[in-house]
């Protein structure tokens, strides 16, 4: 009977550990979050499934969308939110307004899915009319595969930034504007020290009236990292 009861009571610990829910309240000024993750693995992946992820109207009680994704990245006992430190800690859920038409749009990490095992996200935007998040695979493109986690955004300049790498020495920046409503690839920024012999090559692209061009040149390795 005693270990029918120690073993009942390890059960209900570990569901209880297995299964957290969080409401976040300060994430957006438009929306509340819940936040419900499964089972942890609190090391260097930080994976955690499955996720569920619900939006409330501000102080309601019933959510008006739920999404469901079969894991997340999350390295704190409590999910963070809008957290885009390259290299390093990166939020759960993020809100900006991705397709700059001044509504916040929602990005939800989906696991390590990223450039070198880091975060990668699902893209949603709003839609005013029907008053939901829309999943949208364009912008979800840019936080995945090689790209080194959440992309940054320039509000003035309305673009996103993306970043990847190739071990020490060899880095690459991309930048998007909007067009259409989707995002468009319009600069590049490569530095590349594989060329050897103490050199690092700078390439810089720009798209500019239908059109790229490209700059290069050739820096010492030495003074080219000292300077920038």
């Amino acid at each position: 009977m005693k270990l029918l009861v120690l073993t009942l009571s390890v059960f209900l610990t570990c569901t209880i550990q297995a299964q957290r829910s969080f409401r976040l309240n300060d994430a957006s000024r438009m929306v509340d979050v819940g936040i419900e993750v499964g089972n942890c693995d609190m090391g260097d992946s930080g994976t955690c499934e499955p996720l569920t992820v619900r939006f409330f109207r501000k102080n309601a009680a019933k959510p008006f969308q739920t999404v469901r994704l079969d894991r997340t990245s999350m390295w704190d006992s409590v999910p963070k939110a809008n957290v885009i430190n390259l290299y390093d800690d990166q939020s759960v859920i993020n809100f900006g307004d991705y397709n700059f038409d001044g509504v916040k749009d929602v990005a939800i990490c989906d696991g390590p899915n990223g450039g070198y095992g880091g975060p990668s996200y699902q893209v949603y935007l709003y839609s005013p009319r029907s008053k939901r998040f829309v999943h949208s695979k364009a912008f979800t493109k840019l936080g995945q595969g090689v790209n080194l986690g959440m992309f940054e955004t320039d509000k003035k300049k309305k673009m996103h930034y993306v970043y990847s790498k190739s071990g020490c020495c060899w880095h690459q920046t991309e930048g998007y504007d909007v067009f259409r409503g989707r995002p468009r690839k319009v600069y590049e920024f490569t530095e590349d020290a594989l060329v050897g012999d103490g050199w690092v090559r700078i390439t810089t692209k720009k798209f500019i009236k239908g059109s790229w061009r490209t700059w290069e040149k050739k820096a010492k390795e030495s003074e080219y990292y000292k300077e920038n």
